[in-house]
């Protein structure tokens, strides 16, 4: 995507972007410090999914669309997925094993993404540790957070959108369920 913020066609440049995580990351959290509170909840926190829409310093508007915590809504992924430039994983770095999933599910799609540690949230593990015990590649910036802060979110969303070269777009097909291994024997959505 391009980052210049002229007017295209008439209308500002527009990104979906997915934010993930584990259960009690702070994704709600983040999704309304993006939209200054401004976001909808489709259900129950943890249960369905919000969106909300952040608008960038550069004029770039990001359409946020968290995913649902329970097992049970995670065929909805593949749908919250569809047509986002990347995702935000957030990170409890106290318990980074609660974002394996979310990471799995991104790398099997080859979608881009960056992971945000939400710093508040307790530990003082370096984000080198953190890289490792997640096992992401180096590619992935490690970037840290605070999730309830607008000006740090949209820190966090702007390195996301000028990250990612704008002939990068998502496959049409994941890859086999094998090349998931932190969940290794766990069904991803």
């Amino acid at each position: 995507m391009d980052t210049d913020p002229s007017v295209i066609d008439g209308h500002a440049p527009t990104a979906a972007v997915l934010v993930t995580g584990g259960p009690g990351t702070g994704k709600t959290c983040f999704l309304r410090a993006a939209s200054h509170g401004h976001a909808v909840l489709a259900g129950d926190p943890g249960s369905v999914w919000e969106v909300g829409y952040a608008t960038l310093p550069t004029g770039v508007t990001v359409a946020l669309r968290t995913t649902p915590d329970q097992r049970r809504w995670w065929w909805m992924w593949d749908h919250l997925a569809t047509s986002v430039l990347g995702a935000v994983v957030l990170v409890d770095s106290t318990r980074l094993a609660a974002s394996y999933p979310a990471l799995d599910y991104l790398d099997a799609r080859r979608l881009p993404y960056l992971v945000a540690i939400n710093r508040p949230l307790g530990g003082a593990r370096n984000r080198r540790e953190i890289r490792e015990a997640l096992r992401v590649a180096a590619r992935v910036p490690v970037l840290t957070c605070d999730a309830t802060e607008p000006a740090s979110v949209l820190d966090v969303l702007h390195h996301l959108i000028t990250s990612i070269p704008a002939s990068c777009h998502p496959p049409s097909t994941p890859l086999p369920d094998q090349q998931c291994t932190r969940t290794k024997g766990l069904r991803l959505p």
